[in-house]
């Protein structure tokens, strides 16, 4: 037994010399003594850092330094629409500590380009008869923090361990941490606030497509009330790039407006860009414990929200019970099966009392709509009337007072009448017709319509028109000169229903 230990603590200070040189080799003897402060475990205890060997390659067969520091990965998102998708690591293989209680929550904005809200509430549960947890925690979380939220700057060598593992840092900062006991759960209270405040990095991997994402690693130093169940650490900060816009044709946007997507992840990896820390601690993933656990996303104003979709079914949509006007999706989390579950929530925030888009395109459609059958029917009941119904004050009156075509005609002598005496009498001509061969023989065409109603029923000044009477006139005048020589007309009758 005492072999064993010897051969693990000479293992170990193998490792803490490695590690010594590589830190004063690329960052100087400051940050050596950095990490040394950092990664120093309480009464003297060595713990391995982030910087630790075991922890920078993979596992072969090789028995872990005793202490570690627990690395809780939370939230690695496929695209910006995943707002988390989280893993908790231990820097020993088969860690005897799980996570319980954990709720995971989000405040969706109605502006797309603004940051969500997040907050991770969280504690530990230790196996019976076990130290009390005096590590640090990481958190990885696979967005870009937006801001910090305490003052002050990052840890420098939490900065120098993210580039050391090929990517490039683009902000850093401070995050408050409060902690909350079981009697300020249930409330709005939100917590008192921790002296000590968690160490933050943003970064993006070196050499990765833009759509690949960017990731942030988040040290969580170690309090009392780490593994106390009478307490839980909450650790709010504000996150952008979650939100995505929801595909849609450019009809359903007029129609719809921009509707947004959320998704609310646990257990997925996410990004293959940030895959590379996962599958190098694959087998120090610690799991949930069978505690009460939830994902949530709130909605603040709720009276201007329309919800298209949520996903899964299990999901609970309902109104806030401690903040009003607010709207909340939660799901609860499976803690006995390790497989990826998400909360999908698609939704739209509006203006005004109502969503006034859907109805005005609506009221205008059906408005249209009735202009054109009133146009129709319109056109139609007009045709009816001049067709099928007469006003007249009195005695009906013939529709045509002009003379006919034939009593015309009639004032017309063959071999006396000239061109003015046809002119005088009918007008111009509607058609005329020279034949070169004859000389000045030329022939002069009329067309005259006659419409005579058919009437039927009278009243009062109404009367119904039971049928029309259409005789069509056709004359031709043959002139010689200046002379009629021969005048003939043709009639053509018919019976309809309309005038035209």
């Amino acid at each position: 037994m005492g072999d064993a230990v010897d051969r693990q603590i000479v293992e170990e200070s193998a490792f803490a010399a490695q590690q010594r040189r590589v830190l004063a080799t690329a960052h100087g003897a400051t940050d050596v003594t950095q990490a040394a402060n950092l990664l120093g475990g309480a009464g003297g205890m060595t713990v391995s850092g982030l910087y630790n060997p075991a922890m920078c390659r993979p596992t072969l067969g090789r028995t872990s330094a005793w202490g570690g520091l627990a690395l809780a990965a939370a939230v690695l998102a496929t695209a910006p629409s995943d707002v988390a998708a989280q893993v908790f690591i231990s820097t020993s293989p088969r860690p005897d500590i799980t996570i319980g209680p954990l709720f995971v929550g989000a405040t969706a904005p109605a502006e797309l380009t603004a940051p969500v809200n997040v907050t991770v509430t969280w504690n530990l549960v230790q196996r019976r008869g076990g130290q009390p947890y005096v590590r640090t925690l990481a958190l990885l979380w696979p967005s870009e923090i937006a801001a910090p939220t305490a003052p002050g700057s990052a840890d420098p060598v939490l900065v120098n361990y993210v580039e050391s593992r090929g990517f490039s840092s683009t902000g850093s900062g401070r995050l408050l941490l409060r902690a909350r006991n079981q009697s300020q759960l249930g409330l709005l209270a939100p917590g008192e606030n921790l002296t000590v405040t968690a160490s933050y990095v943003s970064f993006v991997r070196r050499d990765a497509p833009p759509q690949a994402g960017s990731g942030s690693l988040v040290w969580i130093p170690p309090t009392p009330h780490l593994g106390d169940s009478r307490w839980v650490l909450t650790l709010p900060f504000p996150v952008r790039g979650m939100i995505a816009p929801k595909p849609a044709t450019w009809l359903e946007d007029v129609f719809w407006g921009r509707r947004n997507a959320l998704a609310l992840s646990w257990g997925d990896v996410g990004s293959i860009a940030f895959y590379p820390l996962y599958h190098e601690h694959r087998d120090r993933i610690l799991h949930l414990a069978r505690e009460y656990s939830r994902l949530l996303v709130n909605f603040p104003d709720a009276g201007h929200l329309r919800i298209e979709g949520i996903e899964p079914v299990a999901a609970v949509r309902g109104g806030s019970r401690l903040r009003a006007g607010t709207e909340t999706v939660s799901l609860p989390l499976n803690t006995v099966d390790a497989a990826p579950q998400t909360l999908k929530v698609q939704y739209a925030y509006y203006r005004g009392i109502f969503a006034w888009r859907p109805v005005l395109i609506s009221l205008g459609l059906l408005v249209l709509g009735n202009l054109t059958g009133l146009l129709m029917v319109s056109g139609r009941l007009s045709t009816l009337v001049r067709t099928r119904l007469r006003v007249a004050r009195g005695a009906p009156e013939d529709d045509d007072a002009t003379t006919p075509m034939p009593d015309r005609l009639a004032d017309i002598r063959p071999g006396e009448s000239t061109y003015d005496d046809v002119v005088r009498c009918c007008g111009l001509p509607e058609e005329e017709h020279h034949r070169v061969a004859s000389g000045s023989r030329r022939t002069l065409v009329y067309r005259e319509t006659r419409r005579q109603p058919e009437r039927g029923l009278r009243v009062g000044w109404l009367t119904t028109v039971r049928h029309w009477d259409i005789e069509r006139y056709e004359a031709e005048i043959e002139l010689d000169g200046e002379r009629v020589q021969d005048v003939v007309m043709h009639v053509r009758r018919a019976r309809t229903s309309s005038p035209d």
